[in-house]
């Protein structure tokens, strides 16, 4: 058996290489929001049909400050240079002052600030990115000496872009050297060393492979992949080794936690968000790659590994829990969780997931303290039905509220392009459009600003009611749908998860034994979640199936081992110390997200530790109370699982 596994990883190895160093160049980044939007959405028929009728609204703003006001002559023929190179690039339709005359805005025009608007061809009606266009944009400023500030469509988008490469390659970084450092210290053995980070790493190739062969392109939530997968993959290893390298006696509970973990990503499949397919298939892929790699690297016996007997002896000494108040503990602190549940909210802020030492971020808060809001809101009104002066009666009113920095109608717009038709009026001139000026708001601000908008316009315009439309609306859609998907997930998760436990158990006391220890750690994240405020979005919308699908782990290896030792002391001292050392593992892991400088990626961190912590509690306190509870004897059997 070793002789022909042998052959088969240096077959497979070889393989593998070949196809890595094939395929690992293709690997694409992409945030759009094309990858968040479900194409069936209602909305995005909406806004098919806005652009449509008045084209798209696509935009970049590149603003200069001269503290000479522009008055010199080289910096006049630096501008007109700039605004003739601008309007020879392909795809650009128009190059013009911002503001136009026509547009009302509240910042008073600072002189030493020129701000030049650029109107585009975007790619797709849910992909307003031009990167080529915008690094054509960043080339010609490079050679420009004064100082520019871009802001617009697809900017910050560009940003999240550069970001999630950064993160990939920062967090694989900061988890390989922590990952080192522990396994160092606990195995000391370089052969097993390297076997164990050998299977890690294997599962992390795996992921990216299978993202460059599918063509799927890594994003802001993937981020979080490589880490989950790189530490998680210890877990079969450290399992193996603790039972002196012999895979035979734990393959039964390894593929059973694997494929519990599986499911956490499974449950994301059927999502009608693009993004979140592709984050099941890749977590999928990288932790089902992670387990083949140990079975290659270790099965069925490929090193006799002595543990070391400090660090078994230390988590051997655990105390078995048996007092049953620890059962009505654990509830209480469940019950103070439901509160914090009800308050869950979701939430998309474009500026939470990049740096604030971003350039693009800089540049950002530059337009928007020094020139203007510049992100549309855009409303089309029925031209027959509505009176200008009750119109503009309600975009005063509107433009008047704190969030709304300018404002531009059909009604006193001239045509912002070449040719006949404006922009601001329907091709059948049914329609006609109203642009508002606002800040990147996070959904919830901005759902409650359309709200008192429309509320204006009730009070406004009898009879009349202004249609939302645009392309930021389709962040209300996002938010509105994670909220689904998480509860949809998260209940297909516990069905699925349970099922295979009871199906593995064939035993009904166990079974509900089990329930608990798993079900109430994510009931406590979720609650956190709420108590402290933080919301459902791109980071942590995935957080109660993968923790769920990664805390079963412990219940399987410690129930497989009662079973077959009927006794929990016996089923402890197997287990223990892969079972802390796995768990003290991926916490490690975890906390490399604590230095992320976005928020939702530091939540995600948080929420997983809080989540593994609780859950190894849950295995090592309550566990055991409840199964003394149930009164259930496990079974003796010799020979391997």
């Amino acid at each position: 058996m070793n002789k022909f596994m042998k052959v088969l990883r240096i077959l497979f190895s070889t393989g593998f290489a070949v196809l890595l160093i094939l395929y690992l160049p293709k690997i694409r980044f992409e945030n759009s929001l094309e990858r968040w939007v479900p194409p069936a959405s209602p909305e995005i028929t909406r806004y098919k049909e806005f652009l449509k009728e008045f084209g798209g609204d696509s935009l970049l703003l590149i603003a200069f400050h001269d503290p000479g006001g522009f008055q010199s002559d080289d910096a006049q023929n630096t501008m007109m240079s700039f605004w003739d190179r601008l309007r020879d690039l392909p795809g650009v339709r128009n190059v013009s002052l911002f503001p136009p005359s026509l547009y009302r805005l509240k910042k008073h025009r600072d002189e030493s600030v020129t701000t030049v608007i650029v109107t585009f061809t975007p790619p797709s009606y849910l992909n307003p990115n031009r990167p080529e266009l915008l690094r054509v944009v960043q080339d010609i400023l490079k050679g420009i000496p004064i100082e520019s500030h871009l802001a617009g469509t697809g900017v910050l988008h560009e940003a999240i872009n550069e970001e999630t490469k950064k993160y990939t390659a920062v967090f694989i970084a900061l988890g390989l050297l922590f990952l080192l450092t522990l396994l160092l210290f606990v195995l000391k053995s370089p052969k097993a060393f390297l076997m164990t980070i050998g299977a890690s790493a294997g599962g992390v190739w795996t992921l990216l492979l299978v993202a460059a062969v599918l063509k799927i392109p890594l994003s802001m939530i993937t981020t979080i992949l490589p880490v989950l997968v790189l530490f998680y993959g210890t877990s079969s290893s450290l399992h193996v080794l603790f039972h002196r390298g012999d895979f035979r006696k734990v393959l039964g509970p390894c593929f059973l936690a694997v494929l519990t973990t599986a499911i956490g990503f499974l449950t994301f499949l059927p999502s009608p968000i693009p993004l979140l397919k592709d984050f099941a298939i890749l977590g999928i892929a990288g932790i089902a790659g992670g387990f083949v790699w140990a079975i290659l690297l270790f099965y069925p016996r490929q090193y006799s590994f002595e543990p070391r007997v400090d660090i078994v002896r230390f988590f051997r000494r655990f105390p078995i829990a048996s007092q049953p108040a620890i059962l009505f503990l654990f509830l209480g602190v469940a019950a103070a969780m439901i509160p914090g549940i009800l308050k869950i909210k979701a939430e998309i802020y474009s500026l939470d997931v990049i740096s604030p030492s971003n350039k693009r971020v800089i540049d950002h808060h530059f337009i928007e303290q020094r020139v203007s809001h510049y992100v549309p809101l855009e409303y089309t009104v029925e031209t027959g039905k509505v009176k200008s002066r009750e119109l503009n009666d309600w975009i005063s009113a509107v433009f008047d509220l704190e969030e709304v920095g300018g404002a531009v109608s059909y009604l006193n717009l001239s045509p912002l392009m070449d040719g006949d038709r404006s922009p601001y009026t329907s091709r059948d001139g049914r329609l006609g459009r109203i642009t508002f000026l606002i800040p990147v708001l996070s959904t919830g601000r901005g759902i409650s600003l359309v709200k008192r908008i429309d509320a204006l316009a009730a009070e406004k315009l009898p009879g009349v009611r202004p249609k939302v439309n645009g392309y930021v609306t389709l962040y209300a859609v996002v938010a509105d749908d994670l909220k689904k998907v998480f509860l949809s997930s998260l209940i297909s998760a516990f069905v699925l998860i349970f099922i295979v436990m009871g199906l593995y158990l064939r035993n009904m006391r166990l079974f509900f034994a089990s329930i608990l220890p798993n079900v109430l750690p994510v009931v406590y994240i979720i609650g956190l979640m709420g108590w402290s405020g933080m919301t459902l979005n791109m980071a942590t919308v995935p957080i109660g199936c993968l923790m769920l699908g990664i805390l079963v782990d412990n219940t399987i290896h410690l129930l497989f081992w009662y079973r077959k030792n009927a006794s929990l002391q016996e089923a402890f001292h197997e287990v223990a110390p892969g079972m802390f050392l796995t768990s003290l593992i991926l916490v490690v892991g975890f906390s490399v997200f604590l230095f992320a400088a976005s928020p939702p990626i530091r939540y995600f961190g948080i929420l997983s530790i809080a989540a593994l912590l609780t859950g190894l509690a849950g295995d090592c306190i309550l566990l055991p109370v409840l199964v003394r509870m149930v009164a259930v004897k496990g079974t003796r059997k010799s020979g391997h699982a």
